[in-house]
């Protein structure tokens, strides 16, 4: 092999791991995306005892959000197999007194595609929100498209005072 194919082989090879070293897959690690709350109101941040939960498809239940006190702000993940996630907020107070109020989020599963190499990933549309109102006084939708963008909360959530 003579000296100049020699160097064309070597630049060959070289540029082949220029290209495989510059291609990378970037998949987020954690394709969840969440619903974040924002407390607004007189009971900000919330001094009460606040657990959510929800039911599964098997139905089971499961604590997403579990005995948080002092808090103006959460996230809970959304759901990516149902068109509307059903939660259950649970607000204790020190002297016993318990609120469970449904909250009913309507959304629309909207796939989004990151590579062929990554895993499917579903960001949402929060269509509605209804919720019952023992301790809870209203719910607004503030953004409604759930995505990796976690600046601004999707919901404001106001919370009535409970009484002793």
């Amino acid at each position: 092999m003579d000296k100049h194919s020699y160097i064309i082989r070597c630049c060959m090879v070289l540029w082949g791991l220029l290209v495989v070293s510059c291609s990378s897959i970037d998949c987020p690690l954690n394709n969840r995306v969440h619903v974040i709350y924002k407390l607004q109101g007189d009971e900000t941040p919330l001094s009460d005892s606040l657990t959510i939960s929800t039911n599964r498809i098997n139905r089971n239940d499961t604590v997403l959000l579990n005995h948080v006190v002092n808090t103006d702000s959460f996230q809970i993940p959304i759901s990516y197999q149902r068109p509307e996630d059903v939660l259950y907020f649970r607000r204790s107070n020190n002297t016993g007194l318990n609120m469970i109020d449904t909250v009913i989020i309507k959304k629309e599963d909207v796939p989004h595609f990151e590579s062929i190499d990554c895993s499917p990933n579903f960001f949402h549309t929060i269509k509605s929100v209804q919720h019952t109102r023992l301790g809870i006084d209203s719910i607004i939708i503030n953004k409604a498209n759930v995505t990796y963008d976690t600046s601004k909360p999707h919901l404001f959530i106001y919370f009535k005072h409970l009484y002793q």
